[in-house]
């Protein structure tokens, strides 16, 4: 009995291993191509560039920012902590991911920074919503 036990754990080791590692190679090669296959890339060029501003677009503050910029066309930097209801360092964090995005453009005058919403990566943005 106690043998019969022994050989069953070391089998259900042994597929468990096997199957980690079928698992690693799968996982590994999905990372190293970047896509499941050759036809999605051709198919979905660019999608990876929409994910990333979907991304920058999915907090409510950095949409506030985006509205205010959208009916006000340029604000300081110092103006955006009133729509928001967030302090000043979380305002810079959500624009300095804006900027990263590339949806805004920064502008410094003096010791201030003026935003302006980049128009042309909103219309790239709005190309890839089916």
């Amino acid at each position: 009995m106690g043998r019969a036990c022994f050989t069953s754990e070391y089998i259900d080791r042994y597929q468990y291993v096997r199957y980690t590692a079928a698992m690693k190679r799968d996982v590994d090669a999905k990372q190293n191509s970047g896509r499941c296959c050759a036809d999605c890339e051709l198919l979905y060029a660019g999608l990876d560039e929409a994910a990333r501003l979907f991304a920058a677009l999915a907090d409510e503050s950095r949409l506030a920012i985006l509205k205010q910029l959208r009916e006000q066309g340029e604000v300081c930097a110092r103006d955006f902590q009133a729509c928001c209801r967030v302090a000043q360092p979380t305002v810079s964090h959500h624009l300095k991911v804006l900027r990263r995005a590339g949806l805004v453009h920064a502008e410094k005058r003096g010791l201030w920074v003026y935003y302006t919403l980049n128009d042309e990566k909103l219309q790239a943005l709005k190309r890839q919503v089916p």
